[in-house]
């Protein structure tokens, strides 16, 4: 029997990394200052939304996206951490957590906005946001923020997807390996094709504060194939900086203590990291960035 090899570390990372989101559904975040916990109707489906902190006047909310097949419950390191500083939500997407599934198994970056959107405006939060995306999420708060620019003053992208590193990394496929390739993978990467090509039209870019953390720690089974594991490890490093030259406004931080979940594994780092953006973004007391 042929071993299975993964197409990528991005289809590896939304397969076989959703143990951590399983294990971690009766977990939950202590803060005191829990100002939403309900499902949202946002067009026949309801959401479900968490909103911790309080709403300071001239401060951004902060709006939350996990990764892959993520639930919210992958931000309860960071969710207390950030409502000592300002109103932080965290929500699960249509099918995943505790929010109702779509009639349609089809559910791209573009649909995932428009939810989102509806989401914001049904649950009442408070703009201007600062969005944070992790891994797959980290396209749909760029693809929100193309969409609804006026509402997003600032962004942390925790080890972010970007659109371009699937097909760059098919692309150096030798031929042999792709034939091995299962059909599983290859109808996953399908569906996220679709997301991707939304996001790259939508070509977002700003001069908002933006930091870019990016996991330093590299497993030996991220890329699946030994051979490639370098010319790998260098495209995802290219990708990261890529996203970094996003805005003109940026960080770019090595999260050197993480593997892929950051969150997890260093959320001071993330906390910190959305604390510098949100004190560049309130009004009343902005900080240089």
């Amino acid at each position: 029997m042929k071993k299975r090899l993964p197409v990528s570390l991005l289809l590896a990372l939304f397969i076989s990394l959703l143990a951590y989101a399983f294990q971690s559904n009766n977990q939950t975040g202590n803060n005191d200052s829990v100002t939403l916990d309900r499902m949202v109707d946002v067009g026949g489906y309801r959401l479900y939304v968490n909103c911790a902190g309080k709403n300071i006047l001239g401060s951004p909310t902060v709006v939350m996206d996990a990764g892959g097949l993520d639930s919210s419950v992958s931000w309860n390191k960071v969710q207390p951490g950030i409502a000592k500083l300002t109103q932080v939500c965290i929500y699960d997407r249509a099918g995943l957590g505790r929010s109702e599934r779509r009639p349609n198994e089809s559910y791209p970056s573009q649909e995932i906005v428009r939810d989102l959107h509806s989401l914001i405006v049904n649950a009442h939060m408070v703009a201007p946001f600062i969005l944070v995306g992790h891994s797959f999420g980290g396209m749909n708060v760029r693809l929100y923020a193309s969409q609804f620019p006026s509402e997003v003053v600032g962004m942390v992208l925790v080890d972010s997807v970007h659109e371009d590193e699937m097909d760059r990394w098919m692309a150096m496929m030798p031929a042999e390996i792709k034939k091995q390739l299962p059909a599983s993978d290859e109808a996953l990467r399908k569906r996220l094709a679709v997301s991707e090509a939304q996001v790259r039209a939508a070509n977002w870019h700003s001069d908002i504060p933006l930091i870019v953390l990016t996991h330093g720690i590299r497993s030996p089974d991220d890329y699946g194939i030994s051979s490639m594991a370098a010319t790998g490890e260098q495209l995802r490093l290219e990708m990261q900086e890529a996203l970094a030259r996003l805005s003109s406004r940026s960080k770019h931080i090595l999260a050197e203590k993480s593997g892929h979940y950051i969150q997890r594994d260093q959320p001071e780092l993330v906390i910190d990291a959305i604390r510098q953006v949100v004190e560049a973004t309130r009004i009343q007391s902005r900080k240089s960035f």
